[in-house]
């Protein structure tokens, strides 16, 4: 089975709710997710917008690149003004994230919006190969 990999930064709030999006969206895939310098726990904020849509972030947590499979298919940054440390994969993408602000709780319903966006056009293009 083919893997999915979403990165950034804490692995708090857009790399792990792309997590969720993506196993909302299909089994065909071992879908992870982690951050170059994991927070202690999801974005609260994040965790409530993702429960008001009815996906819960229950039993999710931010892990670290070290916690990655070995191997990778897809790597997917977030952007989040960060270098990734090389992570070996198949292909890399840049979801390009970091030009939008998600410091309010109104601009993380908006980041939120445009993250399941990208994973659904993503998961759909990999689908179709």
């Amino acid at each position: 089975m083919k893997t999915i990999a979403f990165v950034c930064k804490g692995n708090s709030f857009k790399s792990i709710i792309c997590e969720r999006f993506a196993k909302e969206l299909t089994n065909d895939f071992i879908i992870v997710s982690a951050g170059t310098n994991p927070a202690d726990k999801v974005n609260a904020e994040g965790a409530r917008i993702m429960d008001a849509r009815g996906l819960s972030m229950d039993g999710y947590k931010p892990h670290s690149l070290d916690e990655l499979p070995q191997n990778i298919d897809y790597l997917v940054k977030m952007g989040c003004a960060v270098e990734c440390p090389f992570v070996p994969a198949k292909e890399t993408i840049d979801f390009d994230m970091d030009k939008y602000p998600a410091k309010t709780f109104e601009e993380k319903e908006i980041v939120v919006d445009l993250l399941e966006k990208k994973v659904k056009e993503f998961i759909e293009t990999i689908l179709n190969r």
